[in-house]
């Protein structure tokens, strides 16, 4: 089932993000996300938070709309949208897409970034994205698609990715290695619309991006 999940931060341009949620089939909404949602006109499946950044006017909204809530303590152990995660993960989705997870809280941002390698240890496939980044992580394979041209940027979520081979990029690696700490995957270029990644060992972070 794939599933889209919501959160507070950043989404300027609500066009490019209304069918990545249209093609979902459960959408969650994460606590302030709720913003987000009410002026796209989409209903979620359920509001999970502890609704400190939610405003009154949307929770009224919401509630009148006969919408699920699930909320929480502040004092938690764990972020809203990781919350979100958990809960999506115990209806069964196998496919999540992260919107409105990137925005001026560096914490956060960083924190719902490294929420994808747990999903990917999970088998589920996952991606963040917002007007100008998608982003996933993979260990084994992966595709990016975009215009010719597009940046992609490979970063290590481990201490060294090895095995590192890329075709279809403007700058090839043959069973390279690159170290946390490396810039060297920062700012490669596809050549066409596809581009393919395989990697023998290791946690690579794939982020591809758009001024």
């Amino acid at each position: 089932m794939k599933c889209a999940i919501i959160s507070n931060g950043d989404i300027k341009d609500y066009e490019i993000h209304r069918p990545v949620i249209d093609q979902c089939e459960f959408v969650i909404c994460v606590d302030g996300g709720a913003r987000h949602l009410r002026t796209m006109g989409i209903l979620p499946n359920v509001i999970i938070g502890d609704l400190d950044s939610m405003g009154q006017d949307d929770i009224a909204y919401f509630h009148g709309k006969d919408i699920e809530f699930y909320k929480f303590p502040v004092r938690k152990d764990f972020t809203d949208s990781d919350l979100a995660i958990r809960y999506a993960l115990e209806r069964g989705c196998t496919e999540m897409t992260l919107l409105g997870c990137i925005g001026s809280r560096m914490d956060h941002t960083l924190g719902n970034i490294t929420l994808l390698l747990p999903l990917l240890e999970q088998g589920v496939k996952a991606r963040m994205i917002d007007e100008h980044n998608e982003i996933f992580v993979i260990n084994d394979y992966g595709e990016v698609e975009g215009q010719p041209g597009g940046f992609v940027s490979l970063i290590p979520l481990s201490a060294a990715v090895e095995g590192i081979t890329l075709s279809g990029f403007e700058y090839p690696l043959d069973n390279a290695t690159i170290k946390m700490g490396s810039t060297l995957g920062i700012s490669n270029r596809l050549k066409g619309q596809q581009g393919y990644i395989n990697i023998k060992r290791g946690n690579l972070l794939v982020i591809l991006a758009r001024d």
